[in-house]
């Protein structure tokens, strides 16, 4: 999936847009590597041609130095996110060992890990377990330290889809005068 989609769009929250952000960065590293030393499998259109490049082409050393140049201005643009730290329960609160969280946070884990409604729904693949509707009130503390990364979201793609001209359809309504 193109990394553009993974950040973006109505389930989009931190947590997946962190990893789609890492692999990204990692993929234009592996490019990088792979453009210098010629290997053009990632590159159907370098690899139809290959024979006419050379190694020290000058061509080839600016799409590396591109792609450095892209793989920096990421990694500057989205350092705040790489650098968070996503608590382990966060991510598999049915998974982490309840002795390896805060203590204020112990019990009700311990509930949330024990409601079988939940586990289900998680083990389920078809649920964020934070985003169910009522985690926030039966599991309040849990909720209070989860929710920055699960509401929290990088694009405008919410804001966008809340105002689109469809929806609002401000035209017919006579709200906007066209003249």
């Amino acid at each position: 999936m193109c990394f553009c989609y993974q950040i973006q769009g109505k389930d989009s929250d931190l947590i997946p847009s962190k990893s789609a952000i890492a692999a990204f960065l990692m993929k234009l590293q592996l490019y990088m590597n792979n453009i210098r030393r010629c290997a053009f499998e990632q590159f159907p259109c370098l690899a139809s041609v290959s024979s006419d490049l050379q190694d020290e082409d000058e061509e080839l050393a600016s799409y590396a130095e591109y792609m450095e140049n892209m793989h920096a201005d990421m990694q500057t643009r989205f350092s705040d996110l790489l650098m968070m730290a996503i608590p382990t329960w966060v991510l598999i609160p049915f998974e982490v060992n309840v002795a390896d969280i805060d203590i204020s946070l112990q019990e009700p884990l311990i509930e949330l890990q024990s409601d079988k409604i939940m586990r289900a729904k998680f083990e389920n693949g078809k649920y964020n377990v934070w985003k169910i509707n009522d985690v926030a009130t039966k599991y309040h503390l849990l909720w209070d330290k989860a929710y920055l990364y699960v509401v929290a979201f990088l694009t405008s793609y919410l804001v966008e889809s809340g105002f689109s001209r469809n929806r609002l359809d401000i035209v017919k309504r006579g709200d906007l005068r066209l003249s």
